[in-house]
């Protein structure tokens, strides 16, 4: 499902020549009811700029890092608002690094949601955030999460460690960082947001979320019997 899963597989002695890339189909996007539009810039307010994550609250999405990287950028947007949808087990964890950084307002978890306020809250938004890393032997193998904001027009930074490069082109529709390394999230989100980048950046990632529709991806299917 992407050059990071095939690589892989090369290393485990697949034959390059036996290997097709096929990236996941995406479903999105889907109309949003006017209610949860409205409730999504409710939650966002006036802030700028307005980040999201949609994810699973566990080590590998690196939300711990995120936190920090808000609280660091602060002085140069002082109205930054962080939206982070989902749980996990890091939940608890997470919480705790909030108070202890005074995120009070500018950051919110919500742990539960209904698909309709989470698409509503990705179309609000100015920026996808998803800095994965490698935890133990787990690590995002393609990431369809940033097709699916990528379909309502908005870029994304997501991690160097796995296929994200399949779903982000580095420079066009977002950026690839280091989750690993704050300073390479904080440069990336301040560079994401540098002379207006974020229009552009989401310009291109919805013209680039086309290619994942599922007719074209099952065409490829096709393609190859």
């Amino acid at each position: 499902n992407s050059v990071f899963t095939k690589n892989l597989a090369i290393k485990m002695g697949v034959k390059n020549e036996n290997i097709k890339i096929i990236n996941p189909g995406c479903n999105y996007p889907k109309e949003i009811k006017n209610n949860f539009k409205i409730k999504a810039k409710a939650l966002f307010g006036d802030s700028f700029p307005k980040i999201i994550t949609v994810a699973r609250l566990d080590k590998r999405k690196s939300h711990q890092n995120i936190l920090m990287c808000i609280k660091n950028l602060k002085p140069i947007f002082p109205k930054i608002k962080y939206i982070s949808v989902g749980n996990g087990e890091e939940k608890d964890n997470l919480l705790k690094l909030k108070k202890e950084l005074n995120l009070i307002d500018e950051v919110k978890f919500i742990h539960e949601a209904e698909e309709q306020l989470k698409l509503g809250l990705l179309e609000t938004s100015d920026l996808f955030l998803m800095p994965s890393i490698i935890y133990k032997k787990s690590v995002e193998g393609f990431g369809i999460s940033f097709i699916e904001a990528a379909s309502y027009g908005k870029g994304s930074i997501g991690g160097k460690d796995g296929g994200e490069r399949d779903a982000i082109i580095d420079g066009q529709t977002g950026y690839i960082c280091d989750g690993n390394d704050l300073s390479s999230i904080y440069e990336s989100i301040n560079n994401f947001f540098k002379d207006n980048n974020f229009k552009k950046f989401g310009a291109n990632a919805h013209e680039f979320s086309k290619k994942f529709s599922w007719e074209k991806i099952i065409r490829k299917y096709l393609d190859l019997i």
